[in-house]
């Protein structure tokens, strides 16, 4: 679009101004632009508005959708580079254009939750746990999963074409089952270790017991998130396809890699306490001295 504050299409400059836009437009190729045409080519009344200070430049993008919205930042930057004379604006809008804001919203968005999201369950992962060394875990976690599961997406997305929300959705579901599935494994892990048992079999408790509802728990979320493939809308199913995704590998690292972190590990999951976290609980184990069984009447059971 471009408009003008005072000069009309029958103006030299104006015409000056869309002609040479249009001829710069066209010059990046067929491979990029299959057609431009002003008014000035056509006589299109239709193409200038009432008041005669506003015209539109119908541009044709080449190969589809998807090469337009590879190849739309050309065009901008021949709208950003174009001079222009005073009182003059440019301006660009159509599927492409609409794409690729999109897409860099969406990336500013995530970026600036992540920013704001990973510091902050650190933080709760402290006060929860109690100890910087275990802190990381159940980030680290939550991390590995979503970029196995991006990767998982990329390959998912050479078959279908999925909306660049489903980024989004890897990272907030993700961030958040990740964390929640291994702080389930680290605090039974912990309990264990506290009522006398081996690392081994402290791992193997757990597993059995924290484990088993990590499992059913993910199973649950996975089928209740299959319902957003049913609608046939782009956006639901990529939704869909990346929170299932995500949930399915956050239970897949859950059960496999989190036993064997914990494993190399061990007590040092139990370093580093933050001060000013009450930790009763821990208060015995951390200085070394564990408790014997008789003093927690709810091992008799064990």
């Amino acid at each position: 679009i471009v408009r003008s504050d005072s000069a009309t299409v029958e103006d030299a400059e104006f015409q000056e101004v869309v002609t040479s836009l249009t001829q710069e437009i066209s010059g990046l190729g067929p491979d990029i632009v299959t057609g431009a045409v002003s008014f000035y080519d056509t006589g299109d009344e239709s193409q200038v508005s009432p008041d005669r200070r506003t015209t539109i430049i119908p541009v044709l993008m080449a190969d589809g959708f998807k090469a337009a919205g590879d190849n739309i930042g050309d065009v901008h930057d021949v709208l950003e580079d174009s001079p222009l004379p005073d009182g003059f604006e440019i301006f660009i809008f159509g599927e492409a254009t609409f794409s690729a804001d999109f897409l860099e919203g969406n990336q500013s968005d995530l970026e600036r939750g992540e920013t704001f999201a990973i510091p902050l369950a650190l933080i709760i992962l402290a006060i929860v746990l109690g100890t910087l060394a275990v802190i990381f875990i159940p980030l680290l976690l939550a991390i590995i999963s979503m970029i196995i599961a991006i990767g998982t997406v990329s390959l998912i997305s050479t078959f279908f074409e999925l909306n660049a929300v489903v980024h989004n959705i890897i990272t907030m579901i993700g961030l958040a089952v990740g964390i929640d599935y291994a702080l389930f494994i680290v605090a039974r892990f912990r309990e264990e270790r506290q009522r006398g048992l081996e690392k081994i079999d402290a791992i193997a408790k757990a597993g059995s017991t924290a484990g088993r509802a990590v499992f059913f728990s993910g199973l649950t979320v996975v089928f209740a998130l299959i319902g957003l493939l049913i609608i046939p809308q782009s956006v639901f199913v990529s939704l869909g396809i990346g929170a299932i995704t995500v949930v399915f590998v956050a239970v897949l690292a859950t059960l496999t890699l989190l036993p064997a972190t914990l494993s190399i590990m061990g007590d040092k999951v139990n370093r580093f306490r933050v001060p000013f976290i009450k930790q009763r609980a821990l208060d015995g184990w951390n200085r070394g001295r564990r408790r014997p069984a008789g003093q927690f009447p709810f091992q008799a059971g064990i």
